[in-house]
């Protein structure tokens, strides 16, 4: 919770804090800017101004009953705005239909907030957040207020999620920056993927030595998410990416040390050898560890991308097909015990020789490409496309191909921001499932901001109405998310850890 709450809030509002004339278009473009994502609709309708202190009536109108309703917003608004508002919760008609949903209206000294369900009150109280003025007449902060003003907003996309890589590098504050970011941004999932940073019980050897997260700060982000109405899903690689470490290193996070453990890999070091039975069952050990330290998700994505050629001897002298649909069967069949449904990338899904995929990104060949048809509708896949398309009205040929399928398909856009508007458009038109954003290793400085916000502009409009992207928004919002955790470190503060180089030239 932000440590930071203005008391002084409770007692008084500045005299001179309210303007009593309607907003001038440059106010009212200085107003919209503020929100990200933009709403469907927003409307000033009034010439004064809400004061968000304990004069204020909050009305709560529900579509569901929830009797945690009332101290749920007592919460936000107290860590959001330092003040506690009358609040009344009402169960009623009239709501939005569609879940996570909002309407917003704010005049005279009453606020009403109207959702089929809590998760988009809570993204209504997002809104007000990035929204809301402060007063400009003293040195200290002592009262928010909000314009006379009307709001309207709603998804395009059921599915909103982000992927996050936990290197050896990251710190907790960093990751936890990026989870709270989302759910401000009004995602609703986020991957995090361990790279060599799980801290397995288990199987401690597959992990960097003194560079791993703290399961404390797992479980802790994972109930963190849960509270900002995002869902955490972990990802454990299957098949390539076995090293745990980016290609381009040439750093193995197993084998740098424990060279005993070759027999799980393929000679490449890049790959897990498949045909090994004890591969499995070091693989298996680890993803239900993470199963439970993610507190039982519905999601878990095991990777599945850029694997390399078989080249032990085991591995090429069996029906290579088989094993591969076999492996995976496999770990589908374990999770699904858990009620829980696996995501994968799509690209070993894919025959690159095959003339169709030209111009996509497409790793497999026939061999890979052969077990698609012999999958469990129930998989997601994570259709990652990274360039801004082919053509001028790019139908992302791969994305559709899954889903006539019959597959669950979310487009996976990285830091493009043309790709991730034709991406969206493209999910609207064929009827995908959603989006998932990637960032990789560039979880700081402008790729940070690009795919952060234009993510969550396409996501909640799609094609979306947007100029750009606006990096002082951004950091205010950066701001906000640091008052939460809060921030005490130089490094986490702001999109980069240093201006400078720590040890900067002579």
């Amino acid at each position: 919770m932000q440590r930071f709450i203005f008391t002084v809030l409770l007692f008084a509002v500045p005299f001179g804090l309210c303007f009593a004339a309607p907003l001038s278009p440059a106010e009212q473009a200085a107003f919209k800017k503020r929100l990200l994502p933009q709403p469907q609709k927003i409307e000033f309708t009034g010439n004064a101004d809400v004061v968000l202190d304990s004069t204020l009536t909050v009305n709560i109108e529900l579509g569901v009953g929830d009797s945690s309703a009332a101290q749920k917003v007592k919460t936000l608004f107290k860590q959001f705005f330092g003040t506690e508002p009358k609040i009344v919760v009402a169960k009623t008609d009239g709501v939005p239909a569609a879940s996570e949903a909002y309407r917003i209206s704010a005049t005279g000294k009453t606020l009403t907030l109207s959702a089929a369900d809590f998760a988009g009150i809570r993204y209504a109280l997002y809104s007000i957040r990035q929204l809301a003025e402060y007063n400009h007449d003293s040195e200290h902060l002592t009262a928010y207020f909000l314009p006379e003003v009307k709001i309207t907003d709603a998804p395009a996309m059921k599915f909103r999620g982000i992927h996050i890589c936990w290197f050896p590098e990251s710190r907790a504050a960093r990751i936890e920056q990026a989870i709270r970011l989302a759910a401000y941004y009004k995602m609703n999932y986020a991957v995090l993927e361990c790279w060599g940073t799980f801290p397995s019980v288990k199987h401690p050897e597959i992990g960097w030595e003194g560079k791993k997260a703290k399961i404390e700060d797992i479980r802790r982000l994972v109930k963190t998410g849960k509270e900002l109405g995002i869902t955490l899903i972990p990802q454990f690689n299957l098949f390539g990416h076995a090293s745990g470490s980016r290609g381009g290193s040439l750093k193995h996070t197993p084998l740098d040390r424990h060279p005993e453990l070759l027999p799980l890999y393929e000679p490449d070091g890049w790959t897990w050898c498949i045909s090994n039975p004890a591969t499995k069952t070091v693989i298996a050990d680890i993803v239900l560890e993470m199963y439970e330290a993610f507190d039982k998700p519905p999601f878990f994505h095991v990777g599945f991308d850029e694997a390399g050629a078989p080249e032990c001897r085991r591995c090429l002298r069996t029906d290579y097909t088989q094993l591969l649909k076999e492996h995976l069967l496999y770990f589908h069949k374990l999770l699904a015990q858990q009620n829980c449904r696996i995501m994968m990338w799509h690209d070993m899904l894919l025959d690159t020789a095959d003339p169709r995929w030209n111009g996509y990104t497409v790793c497999g060949n026939k061999k890979t490409a052969a077990i698609l048809d012999e999958l469990p509708k129930d998989i997601v896949i994570c259709d990652w496309q990274y360039g801004t398309g082919k053509e001028k009205d790019e139908t992302w040929a791969t994305q559709r191909y899954f889903k006539e399928k019959e597959f669950t398909v979310l487009a996976c856009p990285y830091e493009d921001t043309s790709g991730m508007r034709s991406q969206g458009r493209n999910i609207v038109d064929a009827k995908l499932d959603g989006m998932l954003c990637t960032s990789w290793h560039h979880l700081y400085g402008q790729n940070f901001y690009k795919i952060f916000s234009m993510g969550a502009q396409v996501m909640w409009h799609a094609p979306p109405d947007y100029p750009g992207v606006w990096s002082e928004v951004f950091g205010r919002h950066l701001r906000q998310i640091g008052w939460d955790i809060p921030i005490t470190d130089y490094r986490d503060s702001g999109w980069l850890d240093w201006q400078l180089p720590p040890e900067p030239a002579q």
